[in-house]
């Protein structure tokens, strides 16, 4: 009777990752659409603020590693499959991924990303940012 419910719980859990995994493996070309950091540079009064240029990377997955290129530079992340709230009564189809101080979670059903730069050595390399990708 144990046995009967931990094979249920197990095949509950491979078919919640599964279109995560089968969504993820096909390339994405992302677009950022705002971004933020903690300290924006200091502007001499009167001057303007240059506008926010949109950064376009792709995302290729292959056996749990994301890759992100991005002008010519390749980025490697460890990813695994978003895990609900507390208060959600559904898994999401999303995934996070992490590599040092940069964190990616897409959201798999509506290809949308947010990513943070987290680094609690220099405050000015702190940075959160959001945006839309599409299927190649």
């Amino acid at each position: 009777m144990i046995a009967d419910r931990v094979a249920l719980a197990g095949v509950f859990l491979l078919l919640s990752i599964a279109p995560s995994a089968a969504q993820l493996r096909r390339p994405l070309t992302c677009t950022e659409e705002a971004s933020a950091g903690l300290d924006p540079p200091l502007l001499p009064e009167g001057t303007k603020p240059q506008p926010h240029k949109a950064r376009t990377f792709s995302l290729v997955s292959s056996g749990g590693l994301l890759t992100v290129i991005s002008a010519g530079r390749s980025d490697y992340y460890e990813c695994q499959p978003a895990s609900p709230r507390l208060n959600e009564r559904s898994p999401r189809n999303a995934v996070k991924c992490q590599n040092g101080v940069y964190f990616l979670l897409i959201d798999l059903t509506k290809l949308n990303f947010v990513e943070a730069q987290l680094n609690p050595e220099d405050r000015t390399e702190v940075k959160v940012s959001f945006g839309s990708c599409h299927g190649l």
